[in-house]
C-alpha cells in the first residue's frame, strides 16, 4: 500500500462520490485505495471467501473505510454506484457483467478509471504511451521504460507487467513528483471495458488467436486490441508491425500518425508505404528512418543481449517510441545494447555442472509465443518442456515448430493428452509425459544429450500455479536444486 503521508499530486477531489470494485485482485485493491484515500467511497465484491491470505489487503482497505464483501456478489453490488470497475480475470460473459449492464451501470477496467483520473490533471497529466499486442508486450514494455527513465524522464513501467497504474498515481511519498510519462502494458481483457482511454503513443505489436475463452471468438479479441488505436481513441501516434496483416486494418481505421517496423521491409507493402519506419536491413543493421531526413544506422541486431527475431520486433517498437518520446540517438542505442531481457521471458537459467543450458519461458502462455521461443535457437535443436491449461487453440503451427526445432517433448499438465495426441497426428513421436514440472525437469535431463532445455509451456498456468511468474520461479527453482546435488556430487568426486 502506499505511504499515507498527505499527497502533494493534484488530482479531482472525490467528495465522497461512490464507486464498485468488482475482484480483491491487485488492479481491483489499487481502485480503492486511490478512491478511498482521494475522498470517495468503496464498495468492494469478490466471489472468493475471506481467508487468512487476503487477510492484510481486507484490513489495509477496511482501516480506510472500505465496504468489504467476500464470499459472493449481493444486490449491493448493483445498487451502490453508477460505475463499476471489474478485475481482469472476470469473463465479459459472467452473468455478473451482463446484470450489470441491463441496469444501466458503467462497467469499466482500473486503467480506464487511471486514464480518466490522469486526464483531469490537466497540465500536469502524464502522457500515455499504450503497449498491445498477443506476445511481447511485457519486453517492449520494460525496454521502453528502461529507455527513458536512463534519459532522465519519470515514466514508470506499469499495467498489465504487474503494477497497476492507479498506484503509479497514488504514489504519496514525501517529494514525489509525478510521472512524465506513464509506459502501459495493455491486455485485451483491460481494453476490452476502456471506453475512452486514449493514448498519446500507442504500440501494435502482433496479433494471434489467444485469450479465447475469456474473449469467445478471435473476432472479439481482435475488436479489442483495435480499440486503442481506431475511431475516436486513435492515439497521437500508432507504432505498428507492418508484418503482422491486422496493421493494415488499423492504418486504414486509425487518425493517428502511423510509424512502422518491421524485419522484412523489402517485402512489405505497409512499410514501404509509410515515410517513418524502422527496420531490420538484410544485413542485420537496425537503420530508423523519419520522413524528410536522412536514413540512421544504430546498431546490428547481432549486439542485443535478447535472443530471437520477435526480440528484434520489441526492440525496434521500443525505440520508435523512445525517439517520439524524444530521446536521443545515442540514448537509445545504450539501452537496447544494455538490455538482458526480462525474468521468465527466455530467461537463461544456471544449470548443472557440464549439463545442458536452462531456458526458463514461463510467460510463453500460447503457441505463439512458444513457437518464437523455439525459433529463437535457430538451427539448434532442443528439449522443449510444455503444458499447463489451455486456450482452446489449434495445435498444427505448434506441432510443425517443435518438429523442426525440438529433439523431444516433455508434457505437463491439464493439456498434455490433447498436445500428445496432436504430435501423434502430426507425425512426432518424441514426447514423453510427466506428472508435474520437478519431473518433467529430470526428464528433460535425461533426454538431453547437450541440447537446451527449453521450459515454453504453451499454455496458462493456472491448472498448477497462480500465475506464470510462481511456475517460472518453481522450475529455477527445481533447475537450482539439480545444480546443488551436482555440485556436492562433483565436490564428493574430487
Amino acid at each position: 500500500m502506499p505511504h499515507s503521508s498527505t499527497t502533494n499530486l493534484p488530482s479531482p477531489e472525490w467528495d465522497n462520490r461512490p464507486i464498485t470494485v468488482l475482484g480483491l485482485s491487485r488492479s481491483g485493491i489499487s481502485v480503492a485505495d486511490y478512491v478511498l484515500r482521494h475522498g470517495g467511497q468503496v464498495f468492494l465484491s469478490d466471489v472468493l471467501p475471506a481467508t487468512p491470505t487476503n487477510a492484510a489487503q481486507r484490513e489495509s482497505l477496511e482501516a480506510l473505510g472500505c465496504l468489504l464483501e467476500m464470499g459472493g456478489h449481493s444486490k449491493q453490488v448493483y445498487t451502490h454506484a453508477p460505475q463499476v470497475v471489474i478485475s481482469p480475470g472476470i469473463l465479459p460473459s459472467n452473468p455478473v457483467v451482463n446484470q450489470l449492464k441491463v441496469s444501466g451501470l458503467e462497467v469499466i477496467s482500473e486503467v480506464e478509471l487511471a486514464y480518466r483520473e490522469n486526464k483531469s490533471r490537466g497540465e500536469q497529466k502524464a502522457k500515455w504511451i499504450g503497449i498491445t499486442g498477443t506476445n511481447g508486450k511485457t519486453t517492449t514494455t520494460t525496454l521502453l521504460a528502461n529507455t527513458l527513465q536512463s534519459a532522465g524522464k519519470n515514466a514508470p513501467a506499469c499495467g498489465n507487467i504487474g503494477y497497476p497504474v492507479m498506484t503509479c498515481l497514488n504514489d504519496r511519498r514525501e517529494n514525489y513528483l509525478p510521472p512524465e510519462a506513464l509506459v502501459v502494458e495493455l491486455s485485451s481483457f483491460q481494453l476490452a471495458f476502456s471506453p475512452t482511454l486514449t493514448a498519446d503513443i500507442a504500440v501494435f505489436l502482433n496479433l494471434t488467436p489467444d485469450h479465447l475463452n475469456w474473449h469467445g471468438s478471435i473476432e472479439a479479441y481482435t475488436r479489442a486490441k483495435l480499440r486503442l488505436f481506431t475511431g475516436k481513441q486513435s492515439p497521437q501516434w500508432a507504432i505498428l508491425n507492418a508484418d503482422d496483416p491486422l496493421s493494415e486494418t488499423i492504418i486504414q481505421h486509425t487518425q493517428a500518425h502511423v510509424f512502422v517496423f518491421s524485419r522484412n521491409p523489402a517485402t512489405s507493402p505497409v512499410f514501404q508505404q509509410q515515410k517513418n519506419r524502422i527496420s531490420v536491413q538484410a544485413n542485420g543493421m537496425i537503420v530508423l528512418e523519419i520522413e524528410s531526413q536522412p536514413p540512421v544506422d544504430l546498431f546490428p541486431v547481432q549486439k542485443l543481449h535478447v535472443l530471437g527475431e520477435h526480440n528484434q520486433d520489441n526492440v525496434m517498437a521500443a525505440i520508435a517510441a523512445a525517439h517520439l518520446s524524444g530521446v536521443s540517438k545515442e540514448q537509445i542505442i545504450d539501452s537496447c545494447l544494455a538490455f538482458k531481457g526480462v525474468e521468465h521471458r527466455l530467461e537463461r537459467v544456471e544449470g548443472p555442472i557440464e549439463g545442458p543450458s536452462f531456458y526458463n519461458d514461463s510467460k510463453a502462455t500460447n503457441t505463439d509465443a512458444a513457437i518464437s521461443a523455439l525459433q529463437a535457437f535457430g538451427d539448434r535443436k532442443v528439449i522443449i518442456i510444455a503444458g499447463g491449461r489451455g486456450k482452446n487453440e489449434p495445435l498444427e503451427r505448434f506441432v510443425k515448430a517443435v518438429q523442426s526445432h525440438a529433439q523431444a517433448v516433455v508434457l505437463i499438465g491439464e493439456e498434455k493428452e490433447r498436445f500428445a495426441e496432436a504430435f501423434k497426428q502430426g507425425g512426432f513421436t518424441s514426447f514423453y509425459p510427466a506428472d508435474n514440472l520437478e519431473e518433467a525437469v529430470k526428464k528433460a535431463i535425461t533426454l538431453s544429450q547437450g541440447e537446451p532445455i527449453l521450459f515454453s509451456p504453451a499454455c496458462a498456468s493456472f491448472d498448477h500455479y497462480k500465475n506464470f511468474e510462481e511456475r517460472g520461479e518453481a522450475f529455477k527453482r527445481f533447475v537450482y536444486n539439480i545444480k546443488s546435488n551436482a555440485d556436492k556430487i562433483h565436490t564428493h568426486q574430487t
